[in-house]
């Protein structure tokens, strides 16, 4: 039984070297490893930050565009009720000049179903405004919450990049390769 460098033969002594040797760069392999595993999960986690940042800016764009959606809505609403007031305040003159008279009989039906019209037509544009403009916001609200989610992945990455320690890897299989060289010296 060999306690000692000196009474080990010489293919033993060449596999205590190769032992040595090969814990060594072992060690230099799983330290290179663990540090590339960082820097993949440090990228990963810019990654999910960008993509963040690029959804809340895509979250305030949408937001202005709903904005504006509103302010064009309420532009087209006005020229529609000054355009139908036009039209009505027309008719009346023209059928004051040819002496007709005024809110009697089929003047009246032809003005009442006149507003009608034009009440429905105002309801469905602002109809349509509400749907589009909180469509927008509901985008809006959507990617605010993929924001959110990609800033908790973020932070995950950030977090189990932390835990990896080159160190500690290369100390595993130190001890790996100790134990193996030991084994000479048993």
């Amino acid at each position: 039984m060999a306690t000692g460098w000196g009474d080990l033969s010489g293919g033993a002594r060449f596999g205590v070297v190769s032992s040595v040797f090969g814990t060594i760069g072992g060690m230099m392999a799983a330290g290179h490893s663990a540090v590339m595993e960082k820097y993949r999960f440090k990228s990963q986690a810019l990654n999910y930050e960008h993509q963040k940042e690029m959804n809340l800016f895509n979250m305030e764009t949408t937001e202005s565009q709903a904005q504006h959606l509103n302010r064009v809505f309420n532009k087209r609403y006005q020229i529609l009720t000054l355009k139908q007031g036009a039209q009505k305040g027309a008719a009346r003159a023209s059928m004051g000049a040819r002496g007709i008279q005024m809110g009697v009989g089929s003047t009246k039906d032809a003005f009442v179903s006149s507003d009608v019209l034009a009440d429905i037509d105002n309801l469905t544009m602002n109809s349509n405004k509400v749907n589009a403009v909180q469509n927008k916001r509901l985008q809006a609200v959507g990617l605010g919450i993929k924001a959110h989610m990609q800033g908790v992945s973020a932070s995950n990455m950030f977090a189990t990049a932390s835990t990896i320690s080159p160190t500690m890897n290369m100390t595993s299989t130190l001890m790996t390769g100790a134990s193996d060289i030991a084994k000479y010296f048993a």
